[in-house]
């Protein structure tokens, strides 16, 4: 367990994307000065017992020292997924308060546009939050913004569970390409490093970017906090060979990352993988480490007890970081007798097409297994009727260009093992399927490729 949980860490740094460098005492100096400004609101302008702050900064230090902050004052932290004008609108509608670097609306008070007045009362008294309450936003698949209500002991359990049992205690680096305001990205990518007395750096979208911070002599143990599509594309470039010695870990999460990209990937860089499975709602769940194997297992956190139900096989938690006694997922899973566990889809993923009815996890499993994809994602589009159809991402093996012929042969490949009702109709080949920053396929994008 942490040991340090309830103080101020004082090894740690953020880099921006400027480069500036932000040391721990820079940090809780900013932090105490922000506690101020929001006391003087507290006190001045709002009644202090449901005080709400929406919160979005594109620079991790400046976020974690705010939302720091503003728990450390008693206030509710909602968190918007993004920095769209309408995302930002709606998470100002319900706030009192709104922070950070984005384009906020000035009907609100702004805190970062209030100067720091008077003596710092509170010099010493910027601390490691030990209470209070976040609202993340997240789109999932759908698009559709969804708020989860987390308490940050919650995450402090995570946070926790994390620290006892991350691969890598002795990361002195972080470089991600994940955002820091959704949940993944706050406990890998800010949390964790600052516990570790680490740097972490402002999110990178290509691996290119990382080689100023690689070629730098001080870089050294370093993790990437990223995702399966990032990851993926990673796996088809040797950007990163040159600086395999400096890199000690890959973490991915959001979706399930291929045997493929790891077998790829190791044989470049010779780096282990650490992925975890959870969702916003749930919290980690339970993590795999590929080497030069590929890991088809999971194994539950320490805090967590995975059964399946009888009938459905869907995933069902006895958590600690949750209040639920229990906590039903949407995934259908396969427990080993040692307590690891395979996932085999999602249980909402069956549809009915034409009075059958047909998994598209299944399909998708069954169609990766042919030589020539790599990954795919199925849906159903709405026409006259509905229809099943199919986005591949095909590999070097297939020498001609994706047509009528390919199509068929992939039809026949499913027809296999499933019914020719419940085989795609529409195909489309894309390099890389479309992702949000979180790095999960969106079904919208999808749709629109059959246009």
């Amino acid at each position: 367990m942490l040991a340090s949980i309830d103080c101020a860490p004082q090894a740690f740094s953020f880099v921006d994307h400027e480069h500036n460098e932000m040391n721990a005492d820079t940090f809780w100096r900013y932090c105490a000065e922000y506690q101020q400004k929001i006391r003087h609101i507290q006190a001045n302008n709002i009644e202090a017992t449901a005080i709400r702050a929406a919160l979005f900064d594109t620079e991790p230090g400046a976020f974690c020292y705010k939302l720091f902050a503003l728990l450390n004052q008693g206030v509710e932290v909602v968190l918007p997924a993004n920095m769209q004008p309408e995302t930002l609108s709606e998470a100002q509608q319900t706030c009192d308060l709104v922070c950070g670097n984005a384009p906020w609306q000035a009907k609100s008070h702004h805190i970062d546009k209030m100067a720091v007045s008077g003596e710092n009362e509170f010099a010493q008294r910027a601390i490691w939050p030990s209470t209070g309450q976040l609202v993340f936003s997240t789109s999932g698949s759908t698009g559709k913004s969804k708020l989860i209500i987390k308490s940050w002991a919650a995450l402090l359990r995570e946070l926790n569970q994390l620290m006892g049992q991350f691969p890598h205690q002795g990361a002195t680096t972080f470089i991600p390409t994940v955002p820091h305001y959704h949940i993944y990205g706050l406990l890998f990518r800010v949390l964790l490093p600052m516990q570790l007395g680490a740097t972490t750096y402002a999110t990178k979208a290509y691996p290119e970017h990382f080689l100023p911070i690689l070629a730098q002599s001080q870089t050294r143990r370093v993790v990437v906090v990223s995702s399966p599509a990032f990851l993926e594309r990673l796996s088809e470039d040797a950007v990163l060979d040159d600086y395999a010695d400096k890199l000690c870990c890959f973490v991915s999460s959001g979706g399930a990352l291929s045997e493929h990209a790891v077998v790829s990937l190791y044989e470049h860089l010779r780096t282990m993988f650490y992925e975890v499975y959870g969702s916003t709602e749930s919290g980690g769940i339970a993590s795999r480490i590929h080497g030069q194997a590929f890991q088809p297992l999971w194994t539950p956190f320490d805090l967590i007890k995975v059964r399946a139900q009888a009938n459905t096989q869907r995933l069902i938690l006895d958590s600690g970081y949750l209040d639920d006694v229990e906590f039903k997922m949407d995934d259908k899973v396969e427990i080993y007798p040692n307590g690891q566990f395979k996932l085999l889809g999602r249980i909402d993923r069956t549809v009915k097409i034409e009075e059958k009815r047909v998994n598209l996890s299944d399909l998708e499993r069954y169609l990766c297994e042919h030589d020539g994809v790599d990954t795919c994602r199925l849906l159903v589009i709405k026409r006259q009727r509905p229809q099943l159809a199919a986005v591949v991402v095909l590999n070097e093996s297939v020498g001609e260009r994706p047509g009528f012929k390919l199509s068929q042969e992939l039809r026949k490949h499913l027809a296999n093992k499933f019914e020719l009702i419940c085989v795609p109709k529409k195909w489309r080949y894309v390099e890389t399927l479309p992702v949000n920053d979180q790095g999960k396929v969106m079904i919208a994008n999808l749709e629109g490729l059959f246009e």
